[in-house]
């Protein structure tokens, strides 16, 4: 997947980017008969969209709208983030400067990551997100994955999930996803780019 040409392009654009994966990724998609092609989540450290301008005009990605592309030579999905992880409006990760230093996200922000994105996208979890989140809670959490849960959604609503996960129960209700959605709103200027998305 590093072998990209995305990656050539950021790197001549002197544009810095950490990739969004983890230690069991290659052992989850073996487990998901659901999943069929293996993406590129990268998260940039601009607020620029240029980037989104030099790759259109390159003969080899196919612009699938939003912030994605294919990768032709690879056959590969590329989802491009700037500064922070999100879903739709819901910016639900603020990537730490480390681990753009470093190109790849730092075992807690990955651990956040699988927690939320599911939910917020899907509202479950896939065998690729159940098998992953099974790995991380077999051991001791760091203790930063608590506190980044805990400012995003709040004490309380971390806690019945880390408590869930740790448990290996994976079904959440809907109505826990509105309160955690309800609760994202007030964070990361996520009520403004609701307001946004829904008038303009």
């Amino acid at each position: 997947m590093r072998n990209s040409e995305l990656f050539k392009i950021l790197n001549r654009e002197k544009i810095p980017y950490t990739i969004v994966e983890g230690e069991y990724d290659v052992g989850s998609y073996k487990i998901d008969n659901k999943f069929s092609n293996v993406d590129i989540d990268v998260v940039l450290q601009t607020n620029s969209k240029y980037i989104m301008t030099v790759l259109k005009e390159s003969v080899g990605f196919d612009y699938l709208g939003g912030h994605s592309f294919r990768d032709k030579k690879y056959n590969i999905r590329l989802d491009l983030y700037f500064l922070v992880l999100n879903v739709g409006y819901y910016t639900f990760l603020k990537v730490n400067h480390k681990s753009f230093i470093n190109k790849t996200l730092s075992k807690e922000e990955y651990i956040i990551y699988n927690l939320l994105d599911p939910l917020l996208k899907f509202s479950k979890y896939y065998p690729r997100h159940q098998y992953r989140l099974a790995k991380y809670f077999a051991v001791e959490l760091p203790q930063e994955v608590r506190i980044i849960l805990d400012c995003t959604i709040g004490r309380f609503l971390s806690n019945i999930l880390l408590n869930k996960v740790k448990n290996n129960d994976f079904r959440v209700s809907r109505i826990f996803i509105k309160i955690c959605k309800f609760r994202l709103l007030f964070i990361n200027g996520n009520f403004v780019n609701m307001l946004k998305s829904r008038l303009f």
